[in-house]
């Protein structure tokens, strides 16, 4: 059990995807509640009975766009894969249960005129855990599982139509302008394994006789893929690109991809947005 808990999981991002999760999340709640009302949740004779339900949802809603969006827009060292795990993200979920379950029950004593009492705010709690905490634990173990088979899966069928690539007769080369005047960068593409980007620097690691030279350039990884005309040097993650040609090995876990070159050492990730590409070039090639 404590194995799986260490297993690697997708960290939130600041992306659509999570936007539509929190409102649909927040809908279904507005309307459960609407038509349900379980608990006794509003037990107030207002004629904007309707409103006061749905407001449930809205305020689901907000929180879930702060804890999905907002958060890991702002703190993106801390809501990174390459720390994040099934354990992180079950106590996460417990943390965004726990303030949704806060703020509705707020909600609650004050469109029914109670008093507030700690025993029974404690109880909103319990029973919100009880309804939610334990089955959003099961899920994350159930997504993991899945996620992970899955890419599994891809990488095995990527790594079927791996091949030595057989080196162009004329040599691609490139002369890439940076943010600071006057200075480019050249080089072939056949040297060139990925870049990564570290704020407004790129780390570009080029290949020698001996093992792979890290330069570094004033230069947003876009600007670098915009000076590109390649199939080859793609984007496969929102901090990497890399030389397709270049790649040994492919596995894959439930964050998705992960490709090494010949010395096993340097790994880049590919994240689910851009598996496709990847996948395309390695069957198509």
């Amino acid at each position: 059990m404590f194995h799986k808990l260490n297993q690697k999981y997708p960290a939130p991002k600041p992306e659509l995807r999570s936007i539509i999760t929190a409102i649909l999340f927040g809908l279904f709640v507005g309307l459960f509640l609407l038509f349900f009302e379980p608990f006794d949740i509003n037990l107030s004779t207002h004629k904007n009975k309707t409103i006061e339900l749905l407001f449930f949802g809205a305020i689901t809603t907000i929180i879930l766009l702060v804890f999905l969006y907002l958060f890991p827009l702002l703190f993106p060292e801390v809501f990174s894969d390459m720390r994040w795990k099934v354990k992180h993200q079950i106590v996460f979920y417990l943390i965004v249960l726990f303030v949704i379950a806060t703020f509705n029950g707020l909600y609650t004593i004050y469109i029914n005129d109670f008093d507030f009492s700690w025993a029974n705010y404690w109880w909103i709690i319990y029973r919100t855990y009880i309804l939610g905490g334990i089955p959003l634990a099961f899920i994350v173990l159930i997504d993991q599982q899945r996620k992970a088979k899955m890419n599994a899966g891809q990488a095995q069928t990527m790594l079927n139509s791996i091949k030595d690539f057989e080196k162009d007769t004329t040599e691609t080369s490139y002369r890439i302008a940076t943010d600071l005047k006057n200075e480019t960068i050249s080089f072939a593409e056949d040297d060139f394994y990925y870049a990564v980007a570290t704020g407004n620097y790129i780390d570009i690691y080029i290949s020698t006789k001996v093992s792979l030279k890290k330069e570094t350039y004033r230069l947003a990884l876009s600007s670098l893929e915009a000076q590109l005309d390649t199939t080859s040097l793609v984007r496969c993650h929102r901090s990497y690109l890399v030389n397709l040609k270049k790649v040994k090995n492919v596995s894959g876990n439930a964050q998705g991809l992960k490709l090494t070159f010949n010395n096993q050492l340097d790994i880049v990730p590919v994240t689910r947005k851009y598996i496709p590409i990847v996948k395309q070039f390695f069957l198509k090639n």
